[in-house]
């Protein structure tokens, strides 16, 4: 077992922090009352905290911290199975794994994305961060740029298609 440190600690958090909001929403659509989903979400947090030595950080952090949600969750339904309760546990641990494999491809899809903005020309970078980084409406952000909402709207659908495109050949190069 490694000595602990604080370092190790602090990457822990930040390892656990990051994977909160996807680690819940995988909970929840799986775990039909939200209140239930929510404890669950919390003891799943705890054991991963007091099984933080057992994690290898030179492995993906999500899967690891869904296979100690996954046990919460095959438990919940076993001791819930007389209630009549919607999912059978293997139908339990199936969608729990199918959700880290859409997790990963999505992970994959989000940073082709981010490279693919990055290779936008300025103008383009700056109408995809103006629209949808910002709180105004199509409209506004028309008027401001001086331009006619439909000629905002045909900008934006040639960006997306280009996005698309990008990211598609992205994966491709990458094997995914």
């Amino acid at each position: 077992m490694p000595p602990e440190s604080p370092d190790s600690d602090d990457a822990f958090v930040a390892a656990l922090v990051a994977a909160q909001r996807r680690l819940y929403a995988h909970i929840a659509r799986i775990v039909p009352a939200r209140a239930d989903a929510e404890d669950l979400f919390q003891k799943a947090l705890l054991t991963a905290w007091q099984e933080r030595r057992r994690f290898d950080p030179s492995r993906d952090f999500f899967p690891w911290i869904c296979g100690i949600a996954r046990n919460h969750v095959l438990h919940y339904y076993r001791a819930h199975q007389k209630a009549d309760l919607l999912l059978d546990p293997t139908v339990v641990d199936q969608l729990m794994a199918r959700l880290v494999e859409e997790d990963a491809h999505f992970r994959r899809r989000e940073d082709a994305l981010v490279g693919c903005l990055e290779k936008l020309p300025a103008k383009q970078r700056a109408i995809v961060e103006g629209y949808y980084g910002g709180d105004r409406t199509i409209k506004d952000y028309a008027r401001d740029g001086g331009l006619a909402v439909e000629a905002l709207y045909k900008q934006l659908q040639r960006i997306r298609a280009a996005l698309r495109q990008c990211i598609s050949e992205t994966l491709v190069a990458e094997g995914g």
